[in-house]
């Protein structure tokens, strides 16, 4: 199921040369485990700073995606990931200097593009997006307009297409933001605590889940744009946290419900809410699944020692 500006190329399904930009944190840690997993060869470009050790089967490329693009100027992939990138002059100068080599392209952005007050519950991919911002220096207040900003760039600079991947909340093992597993650990805590609004919808995507979708979507030569998260009928922030006490084997302590947007990790404004509720029916259709929240708890708390 493709929307009109979705396609699908033929491309080797095993032994691909895919480039990550990025590669050792939440997102591309995993796209390139699992692009190694499938028996592609992988080449992660970053600052070699964020956890080095890290997929030793992958070729690391050391450079700055702002001021130091040399490790890119010899070698041709057959895909590149982009999943680093937050203002559009950083897309351009990327693919600048590497051209054709570049091979199918992936950039991976986020539902924050369609802004926080989108008309409607399940939008879908064809829902208008904010206006693109074009600064070149990374403004989270305007995180959203940069990535249309991105996307938009990206979509100008290949010849080929471009693979548009827009995750939700991202969660699992090896997660350095906390954001989910501070409720992990609050719960395995065992003390009273404090919550957002109970009734405050959560969809979240592993990612793992994101990076199987994705490595497969390449391997396909598919272009386009896909909303990746889940489920597509979000629980509550109450339904998670009980979800982590029975995945845990825990009782659930005592919480002291607040205001959503308290500052609290993945708490929202209540006009935010509905960024919540993405219709994921089309990456559905060509094969994304999840699995059981449940599973990515006990995952998180393994890794993390919990």
């Amino acid at each position: 199921m493709l929307d009109a500006d979705a396609k699908v190329q033929t491309t080797s399904v095993r032994g691909m040369r895919i480039l990550v930009i990025g590669g050792t944190r939440l997102v591309g840690r995993y796209l390139a485990q699992t692009a190694l997993d499938r028996g592609h060869d992988v080449s992660v470009f970053n600052r070699g700073k964020s956890d080095p050790t890290a997929l030793p089967d992958a070729t690391h490329l050391v450079g700055d995606r702002n001021k130091d693009l040399s490790a890119l100027e010899a070698g041709e992939w057959d895909a590149t990931i982009d999943v680093s990138a937050y203002t559009p002059g950083q897309v351009r100068s990327l693919l600048s200097t590497l051209g054709a080599r570049a091979g199918h392209l992936t950039f991976v952005s986020t539902i924050s593009v369609y802004g926080h007050n989108v008309a409607n519950r399940g939008f879908t991919e064809s829902t208008p997006t904010l206006d693109p911002a074009w600064d070149d220096v990374p403004d989270m207040a305007k995180y959203g307009e940069l990535k249309v900003g991105c996307e938009q760039a990206a979509a100008a600079e290949s010849k080929r297409g471009v693979l548009i991947i827009r995750p939700g909340f991202v969660i699992g093992p090896y997660d350095y933001t906390e954001r989910f597993t501070h409720w992990v650990r609050e719960v395995a805590g065992g003390r009273p605590f404090i919550g957002p609004d109970a009734e405050q919808p959560l969809q979240c995507v592993d990612s793992r889940d994101l990076a199987a979708f994705t490595i497969e979507a390449i391997e396909r030569g598919r272009t386009g744009t896909y909303n990746v998260t889940a489920p597509q009928q979000p629980p509550t922030f109450a339904q998670v946290l009980d979800t982590i006490a029975a995945a845990l084997d825990v009782s659930l302590p005592e919480v002291t419900w607040t205001k959503a947007g308290e500052g609290l990790p993945l708490s929202m404004p209540r006009d935010w809410w509905s960024t919540m509720h993405a219709d994921v029916s089309k990456a559905v259709g060509d094969g994304f699944t999840w699995r059981p929240l449940a599973h990515t708890v006990r995952d998180i708390a393994d890794q993390a020692g919990i």
